[in-house]
């Protein structure tokens, strides 16, 4: 008579799958941890800042935070948005407080960033989200082949995307270690699983997640209690350029924003927030690379034939 064990083909094969099955649901089931980083020091209460927050994801996130009791700094490039989403904040959170930060991301001199350090120098941050992304052109023509961008629309979409959070956490990491425990949340795209037609933009967030895993590593060789927590996003509506009605795939700006608090602590140093966008992209991890190259090209041209976005929003200001 057989006997199953784990040692045996089936077996080992069962728990694989099992493992697998575990491994997804588990970020999704842990309860976040976002309450860790709203904390006092010297009566100075806890402050997040959001880049990119004039408007879609950025703007979500920030009322998202005010709701769970933080103050928010809200950045961006337009004085006029930012004063509008201000208000907004300040009339439904009046117990909160809020500063505006204006700053172009796509112009990455060492002076803007020891300006930044200067200007955030006075609160207790706790909370940085880099948010600030996307591409820096025109939506009637975004999608292209590499020779057909520009050189300052190759440049302005890495510096976006990359150099503007690289010299932001080289500016302000001191400041959060002095606040800990804190945490750096950096809002990805599922473009950087190297999808055709947006190779800048696709290529820079690719960069940004490897940039948050060595990150996360540097923190626990320097023993300093920083989470860094790099969140995925496929397509989100009502952003920039994105107004259809939402759908299982494709969710709210508002709803993307609670997923990603929701992920904080989930124990992993990279996510896909939104379990729906996680799921389909579970689905291409089994397909051999020639059909997933195959699909990527598919889906990249119908939205390119389409003047659909390809991520979260076309630019995050």
């Amino acid at each position: 008579m057989a006997y199953f064990t784990p040692f045996t083909l089936p077996g080992i094969i069962i728990c694989a799958v099992v493992y697998t099955l575990i491994d997804f649901v588990l970020p999704y089931l842990r309860p976040s941890t976002l309450h860790r980083y709203l904390h006092s020091k010297d009566g100075k209460p806890a402050w997040a800042l959001v880049t990119g927050a004039s408007d879609g994801i950025g703007k979500a996130l920030s009322f998202e935070l005010a709701s769970r009791g933080f103050n928010v700094v809200i950045h961006g490039r337009n004085p006029a948005k930012l004063e509008r989403v201000q208000r907004e904040l300040q009339a439904a959170h009046p117990n909160r407080s809020f500063r505006i930060l204006i700053a172009d991301a796509t112009q990455c001199a060492p002076d803007t960033f020891k300006d930044i350090a200067h200007r955030l120098s006075d609160i207790h941050l706790t909370v940085l989200v880099n948010n600030a992304g996307g591409t820096p052109i025109s939506s009637e023509n975004l999608f292209k082949t590499m020779d057909e961008y520009s050189h300052k629309e190759i440049a302005d979409t890495i510096a976006l995307n990359a150099t503007f959070p690289t010299m932001l956490w080289n500016a302000l990491i001191p400041s959060l270690s002095r606040s800990t425990p804190a945490l750096i949340l950096v809002v990805g795209s599922l473009a950087s699983s190297g999808l055709p037609l947006v190779a800048p933009y696709g290529s820079s967030k690719s960069y940004l997640r490897t940039l948050s895993e060595a990150l996360a590593q540097e923190m626990i060789i320097t023993k300093r209690d920083i989470e860094v927590l790099h969140v995925g996003l496929g397509t989100v509506t009502g952003v920039s350029g994105i107004w259809t009605p939402p759908s299982f795939f494709v969710p709210h700006a508002t709803t993307m924003a609670r997923e990603i608090l929701g992920r904080v602590g989930c124990g992993r140093v990279d996510v896909v927030p939104y379990w729906p966008q996680a799921l389909q992209i579970a689905g291409t991890v089994v397909l051999p690379r020639w059909v997933k190259g195959m699909v990527f090209r598919k889906v990249m041209v119908e939205l390119r034939d389409k003047g659909l976005n390809p991520g979260e929003e076309r630019k995050r200001e």
